[in-house]
């Protein structure tokens, strides 16, 4: 086993209670949000992971659950009330948000911290390594809008992300002949708040796929998922 955490949170399709969601509107935000096939392409062997077993669209373990989340004004928090589009999705009272925040996504932010001290406790630090794809044309909701989007984004953290990773990751991914960009157009990784800018024996990374390099519109390639497993295998074993 190694220091490094894959946390792959928009790869599942699974939706474990549809009470709430208006219509079949939610399936197709599904398929349009899910981050196909990451979990596939991020497994890397030996390394620990922590993969989220219920959709984004159900549950967004990556969102903030309080006022620092930019997205919940568009109805896109850690419960998803509208779609991509803003069209209404989804009502939720607020006992069903509680039942639902502790069941989900606080017991998964539970488990993920509990394997970061694990992995303290073994290395003496963990680092998180954030994993996402990502379409070639922007969503609606997105904030960046900026067109012409890389093959590879890495996300870093000021606190979190050494800057030997982050160079590391930049000069690795060119190397393969990929265009890269740092923070654009996503940013950020992932640090389970108990450690946000607190610990910095937690230290995290995101690593961000464009849905180009393995994906038709609809259809996962298997060759080139294998073939990009492949390549981020080989920077981190």
């Amino acid at each position: 086993m190694s220091f490094y955490i894959f946390n792959i949170p928009h790869s599942s399709t699974y939706v474990p209670f549809t009470e709430g969601f208006i219509g079949k509107s939610y399936l197709k935000e599904i398929e349009l949000l899910t981050d196909h096939a990451t979990d596939i392409i991020f497994n890397v062997e030996g390394s620990r992971k922590m993969i989220c077993p219920f959709s984004r669209v159900f549950c967004d373990v990556e969102r903030f659950p309080d006022s620092r989340e930019e997205m919940e004004k568009y109805g896109m928090g850690v419960f998803y009330t509208h779609t991509d589009k803003g069209e209404l999705m989804r009502e939720l009272s607020a006992d069903k948000r509680a039942i639902f925040m502790n069941a989900f996504y606080y017991n998964y932010h539970t488990k993920l911290e509990k394997l970061i001290h694990e992995t303290i406790k073994m290395y003496k630090h963990a680092t998180i390594v954030d994993c996402h794809s990502f379409t070639n044309t922007p969503f609606n909701r997105d904030l960046d809008k900026t067109e012409n989007r890389p093959d590879i984004c890495i996300g870093t953290d000021l606190y979190h992300t050494p800057i030997d990773l982050e160079n590391n990751l930049v000069y690795y991914f060119q190397k393969q002949g990929f265009s890269v960009s740092v923070n654009s157009p996503y940013k950020g990784c992932l640090v389970p708040s108990v450690f946000l800018h607190r610990n910095k024996k937690v230290q995290a990374v995101m690593i961000e796929v464009n849905r180009n390099l393995y994906m038709t519109e609809r259809k996962v390639l298997k060759r080139k998922t294998k073939a990009l497993n492949k390549i981020i295998s080989g920077f981190f074993q």
